[in-house]
């Protein structure tokens, strides 16, 4: 009965309600299986290919900034809804306009080729390979899009779940079939995304029939080239923690970051789908000034998520046991820093909402390029000083710096246009805030003590069980029922 009335209930809601529903449904099951296959990849590899295999992630990170400046974030996104009726023009003229950067950074790269095969230490067939990449995978993700703009999600959801499928199998395969080693899985990631990239590639420049348009380029250029520093930092303040510690400690200890790493970032996963329906709810929220119901809602997704981040901590022995070896032990003494470090995210998330509702993007800039400069410097200092470990609580320290510039910034807007008005509870937030803090430095000594972290967690799964309807009525007010 209640199976049936959930469907019915679906098929007559909007199909923005049910597109929002696919890409969240989408988002879990993509990183899900980017979480499972990594147990696999820590047994099959040394700790050092591993490493080498992030490493080189990070760096593929960072160059396609430069290779593409990321057309396809937000300058396509807003154009695709301005340009309503030439949306197969612009489409193809901006895959003209990334394929040509690419081949200019490709041309500087060939005269300086040595130089960047030592730094991200790889060969020339992979490096090519590479800049195949950059050519095509903007292409897929111009499609994904237009696809999320014209609700049009079951052809994303089931090409998005194919790729997250076949990029492991194929590099598993590849570990098994050939002494490739770590460039198996370099491969088959590299090889799935140019294949995915190449068919939309070829699609899209078939329905756009045009390369230039130099109304288009100009305008995407003078969009996005000032957005640069904020792509870079973002980058670079979720990536250097890596490209770092295997500059001064060894692949092999970029292995056990990286594993501590994914293991914090699944709490990414709950907030990802939080995040789809929050973001558009809070706009139209701001547009009728409901600053209460803001402040409601918002303040009870911090507490659940604030329960979701104890809850990781706390488990991080068991998990670390699970996916990876006794090699990978020490990632134990990383994890809680970084899962902090996500619920900081998500509320400077809730800040950056006032921003980009009021334009006030330049502040989002000068945040994320303060918070990344931070992140470097920390990371030279303690690095040498206390080992890979400290690139966990670096970034920490630099994510709630991030955190706090970004409630600055919010509080003039809010001061500007909203007649001072905060619409977060910043009491809660504050103070969730020092006693995950405090949290941090107890599971680095109860981590050792099963009973106290056992007993924890039944606290907190009693806790959960006796406000199971918390959540289903939190999501009820958020959809308006």
């Amino acid at each position: 009965m209640y199976l049936k009335s959930a469907f019915n209930k679906y098929r007559s809601s909007p199909v923005q309600m049910k597109a929002s529903l696919w890409y969240a449904i989408c988002n879990i099951l993509q990183k899900g299986i980017s979480f499972i296959v990594i147990p696999i990849y820590v047994r099959l590899l040394t700790t050092s290919e591993y490493g080498h295999y992030s490493v080189f992630i990070s760096w593929k990170d960072i160059v396609i900034i430069f290779a593409t400046l990321n057309l396809y974030c937000g300058v396509f996104t807003k154009a695709i809804v301005d340009y309503k009726n030439d949306r197969d023009r612009y489409t193809s003229c901006m895959q003209g306009l990334s394929t040509v950067i690419t081949i200019v950074v490709f041309f500087i790269y060939l005269l300086t080729d040595q130089f960047w095969e030592t730094l991200l230490d790889v060969s020339s067939p992979v490096m090519l390979l590479l800049f195949v990449y950059f050519i095509f995978y903007p292409a897929f993700s111009f499609w994904s899009v237009r696809q999320r703009v014209e609700n049009k999600y079951q052809k994303m959801v089931f090409v998005t779940l194919l790729t997250a499928i076949a990029t492991p199998v194929l590099s598993i395969v590849l570990l098994y079939m050939t002494d490739l080693r770590e460039y198996a899985v370099i491969l088959g990631y590299l090889i799935i995304q140019c294949v995915t990239g190449l068919i939309f590639y070829i699609y899209q420049f078939y329905k756009g029939k045009v390369f230039f348009i130099k109304e288009y380029w100009l305008n995407s250029l003078k969009f996005n080239i000032p957005l640069i520093p904020h792509y870079l930092s973002l980058i670079i303040l979720g990536q250097a923690d890596r490209v770092m510690i295997d500059y001064l400690c060894g692949s092999d200890k970029v292995a056990i970051y990286n594993l501590a790493y994914q293991v914090s970032m699944a709490i990414t996963i709950i907030i990802s789908a939080i995040n789809n329906a929050l973001v558009p709810w809070c706009y139209e929220k701001l547009k009728q000034k409901e600053y209460d119901t803001i402040n409601n809602i918002t303040y009870k997704l911090c507490l659940v998520l604030f329960f979701c981040t104890i809850g990781i901590m706390l488990i991080a022995p068991e998990v670390v046991g699970i996916l990876g070896t006794s090699d990978y032990r020490d990632a134990v003494w990383i994890i809680p820093s970084v899962t902090i470090s996500c619920y900081f995210t998500f509320c400077y998330n809730l800040f950056s909402v006032i921003e980009f509702y009021y334009n006030a993007t330049r502040f989002v800039m000068v945040a994320s390029t303060i918070g990344a400069i931070l992140n470097v410097i920390l990371n030279a200092v303690f690095i040498p000083i206390i080992g890979f470990i400290a690139a966990g609580y670096t970034t920490m320290i630099c994510y709630l710096a991030f955190m706090f510039m970004h409630y600055y910034f919010m509080k003039k807007i809010c001061q500007k246009e909203m007649d001072h008005v905060i619409p977060f509870n910043m009491k809660f937030i504050i103070f969730s805030t020092l006693l995950l803090l405090v949290i941090v430095v107890v599971c680095l000594f109860i981590y050792q003590n099963h009973i106290i972290r056992y007993l924890c967690l039944i606290l907190i799964f009693i806790f959960m069980v006796f406000n199971r309807n918390y959540l289903k009525n939190l999501l009820k007010e958020m959809k308006g029922d």
